[in-house]
């Protein structure tokens, strides 16, 4: 009987041994500035809603799920619920409500979106995977997204890991039936998971439909009958939902103001490429443009082959398909943000909104660096270029992670005196143990009590009229400036429960010496006169 030969594995090189350190060492620099920053007020709805509408309370963390009520705390809003309930079940199973925990559950699908792009590249070579996942996890505006309670980076691992199902679709050979229904109903059901995290998942789905329906060339009819389970799967899912939750096809009209279309979309892709909008320093204006130029040539190399170029496109089928994918996602999403713009408002080109490219911008650049580093195993030239174009992308990620680490509140509008924390320190100074505070509405509720969980009782002024104030010597309110004008009738309806007395208090922030904009503290005692 013959021996059966060894197949000997070439030794791994030093870039396979950094992949797993790349990973870790991103995951690091996320938890190293984890708590850079307060909370911003639009994370200060996300809070609200995963608290069901309730303050949060020192030392006593939800004790159950309640499902109902957090999505009906949401329901006023453009957000979809999936991303609550996830955090809503996290901190009711480690019982704790930590700033710190809720953006752990972010960095846990950083990570996700990182092990996604690492099945994906499978077939690369290392340096090319390490340089996709330096691109892609070392820039700012990841960072920024990933460290704000929202639900962007979810959506981003949505779309690394609906692009790798829809790679492993268009190629599948169709001949085991229940097998084959397993994989396009996991699609499925992503697709509806997507979908319930954030409804701009949307666009990149229809990318992806056109993209399977244009690419598949062989079996089409059985291709197609497959690829509609995938899609009844998500009518079915989401129909009943959206019947019901109709306000959520309304994202109000918050972006009326007037604007030009292409520095908005400047100041997009400018994020996307380099965490910087544009305009913000000479070396971030220099890599946007480095990059956009390194695709164009890429690009062309793909289109005009040379001999070398040609036998890697053979050897590697699937450059030129995830390019292709990638194109049509970004295509499809571009389309409907330029139309909203015109259309409606200028909403859909915020800079913030842009995340929904970063993926497959990312991906982009990276199948370009991949054809680039297999031609430098043909020339001297092209490696040599590689090497630049490698350092040029450490560079870039080093000066990300730094200006990140300087400055964390690019995208929150957070200043010194508006920030949270420094607002929720100058109001826990004025109080007395047995005040009684109000808020104008659930979000500076669920912002002020999760910044800083009070042992003061806690109201929304709508329960003024039935609130508990026995005992109460004070009633504080926190006013936002916006509303002062309707001080006369707020003072009415204090005075009508037996608080005649106002005083109002500055809020100062001691860090940096400057009265806080934006908030009045009013103080209301009981007394005889007003």
């Amino acid at each position: 009987m013959r021996a059966r030969r060894k197949t000997h594995r070439p030794p791994p090189g030093w870039a396979d041994r950094l992949i797993p350190f790349a990973c870790l060492g991103i995951i690091l620099a996320y938890l190293a500035m984890i708590d850079l920053k307060g909370i911003s007020t639009d994370e200060g709805i996300r809070l609200g809603i995963i608290n069901a509408g309730q303050p949060f309370v020192l030392h006593q963390p939800p004790s159950e799920l309640a499902w109902d009520r957090v999505i009906e705390t949401g329901q006023p809003f453009a957000y979809q619920p999936l991303y609550f309930l996830i955090q809503r079940t996290a901190m009711v199973l480690a019982q704790t409500q930590d700033v710190i925990f809720l953006r752990l559950v972010n960095v846990f699908f950083l990570w996700l979106s990182l092990q996604g792009m690492l099945v994906m590249s499978r077939g690369w070579p290392p340096l090319s995977r390490l340089f996709l996942l330096l691109f892609f996890g070392l820039n700012s505006y990841i960072l920024m997204h990933v460290l704000q309670i929202r639900e962007y980076i979810v959506a981003v691992a949505f779309y690394v890991w609906s692009s790798w199902l829809v790679l492993q679709l268009v190629d599948r050979r169709l001949g085991r039936s229940w097998p084959d229904c397993g994989w396009f109903a996991a699609y499925g059901f992503l697709l509806t998971a997507g979908f319930f995290t954030q409804a701009w998942v949307v666009f990149p789905a229809i990318g992806q439909f056109l993209f399977l329906v244009l690419t598949r060339k062989s079996e089409r009819v059985r291709f197609y009958v497959h690829l509609a389970v995938s899609y009844l799967i998500v009518i079915s899912a989401t129909l009943p939902y959206l019947l019901h939750n109709r306000q959520k096809a309304s994202v109000g009209r918050w972006g009326l103001e007037s604007s030009d279309l292409l520095p908005q979309l400047s100041d997009g892709f400018h994020l996307v490429l380099t965490g910087h909008i544009a305009g913000y320093s000479w070396f971030t204006d220099l890599m946007f443009w480095g990059w956009i130029g390194f695709l164009l040539v890429l690009g062309w190399l793909w289109w005009r082959p040379s001999v070398a170029g040609r036998a890697i496109l053979q050897r590697h089928p699937s450059t030129l398909v995830q390019a292709k994918l990638m194109l049509w996602c970004i295509g499809l999403s571009l389309v409907f943000q330029i139309g909203y713009f015109y259309k409606v408002e200028n909403l859909s080109v915020w800079p913030r909104y842009f995340v929904i490219h970063s993926v497959f911008a990312a991906w982009l650049v990276a199948l370009a660096f991949n054809h680039l580093h297999l031609l430098g195993q043909t020339r001297q030239l092209w490696r040599k270029v590689t090497a630049v174009v490698f350092a040029g992308m450490l560079a870039s990620a080093t000066y990300q992670v730094h200006s990140y680490y300087k400055d964390p509140t690019f995208d929150t509008g957070l200043t010194p005196t508006q920030n949270w924390r420094i607002l929720a320190n100058a109001v826990v100074r004025q109080l007395q143990p047995d005040d009684v505070l109000f808020t104008h509405e659930f979000i500076n509720q669920a912002t002020l009590t999760f910044t800083h969980p009070l042992t003061q009782r806690v109201f929304m002024l709508k329960d003024l009229e039935h609130a508990y104030l026995d005992g109460a010597p004070r009633i504080v309110y926190l006013e936002p400036v916006p509303l002062a004008h309707d001080r006369p009738a707020l003072v009415a309806r204090f005075a009508a429960k037996g608080f005649r007395v106002m005083e109002q208090v500055r809020l100062r922030d001691e860090i940096h010496h400057l009265d806080i904009d934006g908030w009045n503290l009013l103080v209301f005692r009981q007394g005889g006169g007003s």
